[in-house]
C-alpha cells in the first residue's frame, strides 16, 4: 500500500521565480531526501482542487507513521526551501466514495495536517530584513544550500549543526544567514569591503535586537605559508549563543567573515576543511576576484578560483554553483570543473529558470572525482531528471508515468545587466 505526504509549497515574493518554483522544488526534494535516506525517493508535483503540492510517496509497511524513519523524513521535509505545511494523504474507501457519488479512485484524497519539526535556530528576520538591489531570492538560496549539503558524505551535519560550509563569494551574506538559521557555523568571503561591512553591521544589530549573547573580534588574515607575500585581507569573527547558560557551556555558533580575494582562500584556510561549498557566481557584473581592477567575467573568476575551492573541499564534499547561462554557459562550466578533478552531477538545464531578461539562471552540482558515495549520487542524478509532475492517472496508479518536460527559461533579448536580481 502506498501512502503520500503532500507538501504545500510556500508562496514566493518573487513573481518570476514562482513560475518555475514547482519543478525546482521537486528536484531539490529528490536530491535532499534521496541523499539522506540513501535511495531515490518518488517526489512529484501534484494538483488537488486547484492547489499545487509536492507529493512524496512512501510504502506504508516500510515507513510506518511515527517510526524513526518517518520522523527523519519529516525533519528533512521541514528543511526544504519551499515547505509551508504538510499533510498525510489517503484515498477514501469504497463506502465514502459511494456516498460522495464518485467512483473509487477518482474522489479527492483525504488530507490530514501533520506537524513538522522546527529545524530553524533563528527567526526568518535574519534572512529577510536586510534588503538591497541584487539580493538573491531567499528560497533559491535555501535550495542552493540544501543541494550542496546533500552532496556531502557528512550531510547529516546540516541537522547536527557541524557541517562546514563555505560561501566564497558571499556578498552581503544571504547564504550565511540561512546557514546561521540552520544552526551552522559558516565561513564567507568576498573582496567587496562595502558588502562585508554592511553585513557585519546588520549582524551586530540583529544579535543585539534578539538579545543573543555574542562576542566579536577582527584582525588581519594570516597566511598559511611564510612566503605568502603581501597580506591576504582581513577577517571578522562573530560568536553567538542562545542564552548565557549556553554561552558558558560553549554551545555557540561561530561565523567567520573574510574580506579577501576568493582566489587566495587556499592561502588562509586549511586544505580539505569544507564539507559544502555554495557559490552564487556573479552574473556578468562588477564583482569577484581582483587582479588589475574588478573581474567582470564569471568564467574568468571561476577559472582563477576553482583551484583554491577544489583544494578546500573534502574528498566527500559537495559543491553547488548558481550561474547565469548567458555569461557562463553550462558546457564551459562543466569543462572547467572537470579539468580540476570534479564530477558534474546535474544535467544541462536541470535547475534552469528565468530571473529577468538578462539572467537565465541555472545550478551546477559537482563533487570530487574520488567522492566515496559517487555511485549513490549518480543514481540520484538520474532520478532527479525524471518528469516532475503527477498526471491524473499517476495520482491513483503508482505505475503510471508522465511526460512533463523540465522547466526551461524563456528566450529574451539581452539588455543592460544588473546585479543578480
Amino acid at each position: 500500500m502506498t501512502e503520500s505526504l503532500l507538501v504545500l509549497r510556500a508562496p514566493s515574493a518573487n513573481r518570476v521565480f514562482t513560475a518555475s518554483a514547482g519543478p525546482l522544488a521537486v528536484r531539490e526534494a529528490r536530491w535532499v531526501l534521496g541523499a539522506h535516506l540513501g535511495t531515490p525517493v518518488d517526489v512529484r508535483e501534484r494538483e488537488i482542487a486547484g492547489v499545487d503540492y509536492l507529493e512524496i510517496r512512501m510504502v506504508a509497511q516500510e515507513q510506518p507513521s511515527g517510526s524513526v524513519a518517518d520522523g527523519f523524513l519529516r525533519t528533512l521535509v521541514a528543511q526544504l526551501s519551499s515547505t509551508f505545511a504538510a499533510f498525510e494523504a489517503s484515498q477514501p474507501d469504497a463506502a465514502a466514495a459511494s456516498a460522495a457519488a464518485e467512483p473509487v479512485g477518482s474522489a479527492l484524497p483525504l488530507l490530514r495536517p501533520t506537524p513538522l519539526p522546527d529545524v530553524m535556530r533563528h527567526g526568518s528576520e535574519l534572512e529577510t530584513t536586510l534588503r538591497y538591489p541584487g539580493k538573491t531570492n531567499e528560497q533559491f538560496t535555501a535550495l542552493l544550500l540544501n543541494l550542496a549539503a546533500a552532496l556531502s558524505s557528512r550531510r547529516g551535519g546540516v541537522l547536527r549543526g557541524d557541517l562546514a560550509l563555505l560561501d566564497p563569494t558571499c556578498g552581503r551574506g544571504t547564504t550565511l544567514s540561512r546557514a546561521l538559521r540552520l544552526g551552522l557555523s559558516p565561513t564567507g568571503a568576498d573582496i567587496d569591503a562595502k558588502d562585508i561591512d554592511a553585513y557585519r553591521t546588520f549582524l551586530t544589530t540583529w544579535a543585539k535586537q534578539q538579545h543573543l549573547p555574542h562576542t566579536q573580534s577582527s584582525g588581519r588574515l594570516g597566511l598559511r605559508s611564510p612566503a605568502g607575500g603581501r597580506g591576504a585581507g582581513s577577517r571578522w569573527d562573530l560568536e553567538l549563543a542562545a542564552d548565557r547558560r549556553a554561552q558558558r557551556a560553549g554551545e555557540v555558533q561561530k561565523l567567520h567573515l573574510l574580506t579577501c580575494d576568493t582566489t587566495r582562500l587556499g592561502e588562509v584556510l586549511p586544505d580539505r576543511s569544507v564539507d559544502a561549498l555554495v557559490a552564487d557566481l556573479p552574473y556578468g557584473v562588477q564583482h569577484g576576484a581582483r587582479t588589475e581592477g574588478w573581474q567582470r567575467s564569471p568564467l574568468d573568476l571561476l577559472e582563477q578560483a576553482i583551484p583554491a575551492w577544489r583544494a578546500l573541499l573534502r574528498t566527500g564534499g559537495g559543491m553547488a554553483l548558481a550561474l547565469n547561462r548567458r555569461t557562463a554557459p553550462y558546457e564551459r562550466v562543466h569543462e572547467i570543473l572537470g579539468s580540476h578533478g570534479l564530477t558534474v552531477l546535474s544535467g544541462d538545464g536541470a535547475f534552469r529558470h528565468r530571473v529577468d531578461q538578462a539572467i537565465d539562471r541555472d545550478v551546477v552540482l559537482a563533487v570530487p572525482d574520488d567522492h566515496p558515495q559517487l555511485d549513490l549520487l549518480r543514481a540520484l542524478a538520474a532520478s532527479a531528471d525524471e518528469p516532475t509532475s503527477v498526471s491524473a492517472a499517476a495520482a491513483t496508479d503508482p505505475e503510471a508515468t508522465t511526460t512533463d518536460p523540465p522547466a526551461r527559461a524563456e528566450a529574451h533579448e539581452p539588455r543592460e545587466r544588473t546585479r543578480h536580481e
